[in-house]
């Protein structure tokens, strides 16, 4: 089931329609939907070639695969006689049945997928890319594009190589599905509340969402897919890690550390040994282009600012770390029917509760959208100063139109009563406004004002789950 990706596909489509070549990257964690993408895309695409690196394979193995493939789309007889040697010889092939592209009206779309996996991690393979993209390719009506998952073969052997140096005509770092977008994946079978908590626990990842059985309840499906000794989620925190990053081990100490904590850039260095020079900043990029990581910085200061404080931004981790990974040997012993119920029934509601707070931070600009000032927002950040353990407010937007929004979160089962005002209004005097602004306050959270607090006019939005959570 493909969902969403509206803007994506226009960027694609709108490359795909020029007069010339165009050299795409697409790149983003694993089971985020980069291969789905591409192929919705060239859907309506006569002339569409696809090739797929195999994880583990050697580059003799790789060129095989390769080469087997080209058999779908070239019926040549003799094909399967010739030896190939080298990607150079595989590409010189591969070029001389283009050449019919300089005849063509539409593009033909080459398409590499796990790049990486072909490459056998190493730069050869980009360079012969490059040969063949600069004295052939450009000139044929192509729309090459190149997709992984390994974020610092990705980022540093391609997008900043000096091989496709000022030869990428367009990056995608794709992320996950924002609310409305993932809400299409329950076809309105489940309530807008039970589709909120998916998203608190699995994130905008569309490979999980997609698990969901839609004629189960939550609990039933978080059994079986986080706490029965097969499910799909037990073992994922190690598919995250060692298929996505080469080396595993220091992404993985670095998320450890962050578990339940907001940590600066020298407290992480600190905590994970690890010299806090480009080798940790260039991790951390890394794992926040994955959104496994969130940085913060506080409104205040601005995004030129060098303090900023970091926290496991994927969804599903921080689920694992308070609820699987205690309990993963009784997991995967697989002697206990509903556990998840068992171990979370105290803890849950205000796990939750947390959850939200961040999900709102991290949906920011969405929310910003619903309120109707997306277009005027500047920044969109929590507000603490040096020093704080914590967050002394989770949102606060600064607008272009000199306006401070200053939002209350709660995630309540019940309306929410004018009790709310005192604590809203001393977290009001914590914030410097700045000599001009307007002060407006936001409540986002599940059902909203009651009666009473409406009428008395105190909060200019009201954000519910209804609004967060469309249906279709």
């Amino acid at each position: 089931m493909f969902v969403g990706r509206t803007v994506e596909l226009q960027q694609l489509n709108e490359k795909y329609n020029t007069n010339k070549s165009e050299l795409v990257v697409i790149y983003g964690r694993r089971r985020i939907g980069k291969s789905s993408l591409v192929e919705k895309f060239a859907e309506d695409k006569e002339f569409f070639f696809k090739f797929e690196g195999i994880e583990g394979e050697n580059s003799k193995e790789q060129i095989a695969s390769f080469v087997k493939m080209m058999g779908k789309y070239i019926p040549d007889p003799f094909l399967k006689k010739i030896d190939f040697d080298s990607w150079h010889t595989v590409f010189d092939y591969l070029t001389q049945n283009l050449a019919t592209g300089t005849d063509r009206k539409q593009k033909l779309v080459l398409f590499l997928d796990e790049v990486q996996w072909m490459a056998v991690r190493r730069d050869k393979l980009i360079g012969v890319i490059k040969y063949f993209w600069d004295n052939y390719w450009k000139q044929m009506n192509v729309m090459l594009i190149l997709c992984g998952s390994i974020a610092s073969f990705m980022v540093k052997r391609i997008i900043h190589s000096k091989a496709l140096y000022g030869r990428i005509t367009m990056e995608i770092l794709l992320k996950g599905l924002p609310p409305n977008e993932a809400a299409k994946i329950f076809e309105n079978k489940r309530s807008k509340e039970e589709i909120l908590n998916y998203l608190l626990v699995l994130g905008g990842v569309p490979r999980y969402l997609e698990e969901i059985n839609l004629n189960r309840s939550f609990n039933q499906n978080i059994n079986t897919l986080c706490f029965s000794k097969n499910g799909l989620m037990v073992d994922e925190i190690d598919k995250i890690f060692y298929s996505q990053f080469k080396e595993a081990e220091t992404y993985l100490k670095i998320v450890s550390v962050l578990k339940g904590k907001l940590l600066t850039f020298k407290e992480i260095a600190e905590k994970t040994g690890k010299p806090s020079g480009g080798t940790l900043k260039l991790a951390l990029e890394l794992l926040i282009n994955a959104e496994l990581v969130d940085f913060y910085i506080s409104m205040e200061k601005g995004w030129n600012s060098k303090f900023k404080k970091y926290r496991v931004g994927d969804e599903f981790l921080v689920f694992y770390f308070k609820y699987i990974e205690p309990h993963i040997r009784l997991i995967k012993a697989g002697e206990q029917t509903r556990l998840f119920e068992k171990i979370s029934t105290d803890s849950l509601d205000v796990w939750l509760g947390f959850a939200f707070e961040r999900f709102c931070l991290k949906n920011a600009g969405y929310l910003a959208g619903i309120m109707g000032f997306k277009d005027e927002m500047l920044l969109a950040s929590p507000y603490f100063k040096q020093g704080d353990p914590g967050f002394q407010v989770d949102l606060v937007y600064k607008r272009a139109d000199k306006v401070i929004v200053v939002c209350e979160i709660k995630y309540c089962r019940e309306m929410i009563s004018t009790k709310i005002i005192p604590v809203m209004e001393k977290k009001c005097r914590i914030i410097e406004i700045p000599r001009g602004y307007t002060l407006e306050r936001a409540l986002i959270g599940l059902h909203g004002p009651d009666e009473a607090l409406r009428d008395s006019g105190y909060f200019n939005y009201h954000v519910t789950v209804e609004d967060i959570i469309p249906g279709y």
